[in-house]
Parts: structure tokens; sequence; C-alpha cells
């Protein structure tokens, strides 16, 4: 029977020890301070949110121009995978949704001769559409019946 040999390494408190301690609470001061700074980040979010869907557009386009292009392709998941992520932190969680949609989309058609360019359209105009129109909620209303139909022409395009 062979004996295992390890060695237990303690974890460094250096950081704690720097700060006097484990972290204190923080004061009322403080977390009015804080949402201030959120507040005014929030404010600017939605300038942000567009400049991500812009340059989304511009993906699309480029990717229109040459669609057998890999570059162009992965620019596009890569814009998309960007609204994806952000989508929520930018009050926007129909974005999310949508764009994660068009990233499987990319994704599924990897390994295939062509990325359905109309598939891609339908799915870049509707994140125009939902940011234009300040759609925010993905499970009711106009959002729910457009998520229905991208994923059902989606189904039909990519088989």
């Amino acid at each position: 029977m062979s004996e295992n040999k390890y060695e237990i390494i303690p974890p460094k408190l250096e950081l704690r020890n720097r700060l006097g301690g484990p972290i204190k609470p923080l004061n009322q001061d403080q977390v009015v301070t804080i949402e201030g700074a959120l507040q005014e980040l929030a404010a600017g979010m939605g300038e942000w949110l567009k400049r991500d869907l812009e340059q989304l557009t511009r993906a699309r386009n480029a990717f229109l121009d040459d669609r057998s292009s890999k570059v162009k392709i992965a620019d596009l998941h890569r814009a998309s995978h960007d609204l994806k992520g952000l989508g929520q932190t930018y009050g926007f969680p129909s974005v999310s949704v949508v764009a994660d949609i068009l990233c499987k989309m990319i994704e599924r058609c990897a390994g295939r001769d062509e990325l359905p360019e109309d598939l891609v359209n339908a799915h870049v105009d509707a994140l125009r559409a939902i940011v234009n129109l300040d759609l925010r909620d993905p499970g009711s209303g106009p959002v729910a019946e457009l998520l229905s139909g991208l994923i059902r022409l989606a189904e039909k395009k990519i088989v």
C-alpha cells in the first residue's frame, strides 16, 4: 500500500490583516454615497446600451458583406455575447434573452456552411426595436410575442 504525500498550505490572510481584521459593515452615509454613484452610472447606461447595439449592427453589416468570413461571424458572436451579458446590467433583461438566442444560433451554425442572413437580421432588428421602444420585460406583451416568433423562425431555419 503506497502512502500519499501531501502538504497542507494555510491560506494567507494578508488583506484581512492589512484592513485590521474582518471588514466592518457600511454605515448609512457610505450606503447613501454608493447609491448616488450607482444612480449616476445608471443615467449613462442607456447610452452604453445604444453604443453596444451599434457595435452589433456594425458586426451584422460586416457579416452581410462577407457571410463566409469566420472573422466576421466571430465578431457578430462577440457583439451579441456582450449584449447578452450586459442587457440585464443595463436594465433590459429582454435584450439579454434575445442576444442569448442569437449567440446560440451562431454557435449551432458554426459547423455549417452558412449562417442564415434573415435570421441574423431578425434578431438584430428585434434588439434595436426592444431598445428603441424601451421594452424591458421579456415575459409579457410584445416582447414575449417577439421571442416566440424568433424561436419559431430559428427552429425552422436551423434543423
